[in-house]
């Protein structure tokens, strides 16, 4: 690679993406203070120390470089523009002066557009992009109480630049907060934006691949939705794919993130945080133009593709074709969790040892002084499931927990489960792996001795009713989310002639659905149900065991567990021992004393 690029801003942002430029051979030039993250791991260049908004250092850094990227939004624009636009000017040895032309990408009408928080909300809405409702405000009184009236109460108050993690953001949830608003947010540009009732924040990496603006998403690339959970304003977890969230939302948020970018200039990768709101309404929260916190998980689940190759590829015009524009992960599941300082120089050093032991996890430290409260590293974990990624994770959780309690002077945090689903009361403890649902509690005598099997064998279980005919929005509901919620294998219990409950929970996930017959009241002797079960159509597969036989579908669950978890597997093999030395014994039995005695 023979063009250089020059980065302003020498943070962990940085320090990952030079790190992910050096086994590339990509010369990355770095304005920021001397001995930055960054800097740590790029030691073969001469980079420039200093202010990376800084006009005459961001000059000086043009006159060595191709390409301009940042890692930061918060920078200087109008250099960024002259540069772009006119070039810098270089002086030659021999004194001669000549003009370097160097790219800025993203472009600075981008990063303008963004660091401006209404000015960026603004652009989104008139390209049509979903956002919260937005209005300049002057940090007056009167125009906070006539913002009020007119969208209600609460609202969000925010900083239009310079804000970031929760900084330059007042919740006013009634005229008495109107003046502690003003005081806090004092001396700033402040804009309103109306109350968003959102259920789960998501977010989505996109890449952009051309300079020009790309409405129809021509020029973009999502990477996976994930779920980021945000704590004190600081973004704590990450959920690789959004936990509880369909196929189709996901699919929609990757859609709407990538109609977001494409409205912008330039290239390279962008952090588009979404909101999805209780109606199910996705919006665009806010979008940062450089690689970013919820995209750190893609070190791991996309290790041939990080967000931070992304980047770096992109703005060199190198990024390869992905089918159906969409990146994928390698991994059913990751988690990504932020190390924040703790209330002593050394509090992070327990986690670090139980990471470190975690063949699964991965740990970014970034070289900087743990101050409190500041991000200094973080932890990916991968795994074949998200329940077994949750499970693991835990641990972890707890420990930073603990920390946030003593940074906070706080009593220590109770233990937390480790599962985002309860399994039932009498379910073996744990994140359930099998789902069991049935279309009437008249059906469960028929499940009982299935659930009963699972129990046994130590296989956690979920079971609930829902009814094709009666409660079809549940159902799917159901359904869609049931693989995001870290079960693995779906049984269905149905009766009648009609018995479209497999069926319909097999159309609408990609997990294993074993169902179960049932004779039921309505019919002669249960051949109705069976006959509706096995006559999906091509493309929509269904298990279906013998009538009202929930054991071998309880069995049938296990196996299809135990190919890919070696415990389930060996407690298979002892069950089809027991049974087998069950038989012997009454042979023996039988033998010995005959069939009057038996």
């Amino acid at each position: 690679m023979e063009r250089t690029i020059g980065l302003l801003g020498g943070g962990q942002l940085g320090q990952m993406l030079c790190e992910a430029a050096n086994p590339l051979g990509i010369k990355v030039v770095i304005l920021d203070a001397d001995k930055s993250p960054a800097k740590q791991v790029n030691a073969k260049n001469e980079h420039i120390d200093g202010s990376f908004v800084d006009a005459e250092k961001i000059r000086e850094l043009a006159r060595q470089v191709d390409i301009l990227t940042v890692e930061i939004e918060h920078v200087d624009t109008v250099v960024l523009e002259e540069i772009s636009e006119d070039g810098v000017e270089i002086i030659g040895p021999d004194g001669r002066k000549s003009v370097r032309r160097v790219e800025v990408q993203p472009s600075w009408k981008t990063i303008r557009t963004i660091q401006d928080k209404f000015l960026q909300k603004d652009h989104l809405a008139k390209n049509n992009v979903r956002t919260a409702i937005s209005k300049a405000v002057q940090s007056t009184q009167e125009d906070l109480e006539a913002f009020g009236k007119e969208m209600g109460y609460p609202f969000m108050l925010k900083a239009r630049k310079d804000a970031y993690d929760g900084r330059g953001n007042y919740p006013v949830k009634s005229t008495s907060d109107i003046t502690d608003a003003l005081k806090a947010l004092k001396n700033r540009g402040l804009y309103a934006e109306k109350w968003a009732n959102f259920k789960m924040e998501l977010a989505v990496m996109v890449v952009k691949t051309e300079d020009g603006t790309s409405i129809d998403g021509s020029a973009t690339v999502a990477y996976p939705t994930v779920e980021t959970i945000h704590e004190d304003s600081i973004c704590k977890l990450v959920y690789a794919p959004a936990r509880g969230v369909s196929t189709k939302i996901q699919h929609e948020a990757q859609e709407l993130a990538r109609k977001a970018v494409g409205s912008l200039w330039g290239k390279g990768v962008f952090g588009v945080e979404l909101f999805l709101m209780e109606d199910g309404e996705l919006i665009v929260n806010e979008i940062a133009p450089r690689p970013h916190n919820s995209g750190h998980y893609t070190i791991e689940a996309c290790p041939t593709f990080s967000q931070y190759k992304s980047q770096l590829l992109s703005i060199l015009g190198l990024i390869p074709s992905f089918p159906d524009s969409r990146i994928p992960a390698m991994f059913p599941a990751a988690i990504m969790l932020n190390i924040l300082g703790g209330a002593s120089k050394t509090s992070h050093n327990e986690i670090m040892k139980s990471v470190i032991a975690m063949p699964r996890a991965a740990l970014h430290m970034y070289g900087k002084e743990p101050k409190s409260a500041r991000k200094i590293g973080h932890i990916t974990l991968v795994a074949d499931s998200m329940s077994q990624g949750e499970q693991l994770m835990q641990p972890l959780i707890s420990m930073t927990d603990a920390m946030r309690a003593e940074r906070k002077g706080l009593p220590p945090p109770p233990p937390q489960p480790s599962t985002s689903i309860r399994p039932n009361p009498c379910s073996p403890p744990g994140q359930p792996l099998v789902a069991i649902t049935m279309g009437s509690d008249s059906d469960l005598p028929v499940l009982k001795p299935g659930l009963a099997l699972l129990a046994t064998l130590n296989i956690p279980f979920f079971v609930t009713i829902t009814s094709a005919h009666r409660t079809p929005v549940q159902m799917h509901e159901f359904a869609s989310t049931a693989a995001s919620k870290g079960f693995e294998v779906i049984i269905a219990a149905a009766g009648g002639g009609a018995a479209h409950l497999p069926g319909m929970i097999a159309a609408a996930t990609p997990l294993p659905v074993v169902g179960v017959p049932v004779k039921s009241s309505s019919e002669f002797d249960g051949m109705g149900s069976l006959l509706s079960i096995v006559s999906m159509p091509r493309g929509v597969p269904v298990a279906c065991v013998a009538i009202n036989n929930s054991i071998n579908a309880a069995l049938l669950a296990a196996r299809i567990l135990g190919a890919s978890n070696p415990v389930i597997q060996e407690r298979l093999v002892k069950y089809a021992k027991d049974m087998e030395d069950e038989v012997v014994h009454k042979a023996g039995r039988l033998e010995e004393v005959g069939f009057k005695e038996y």
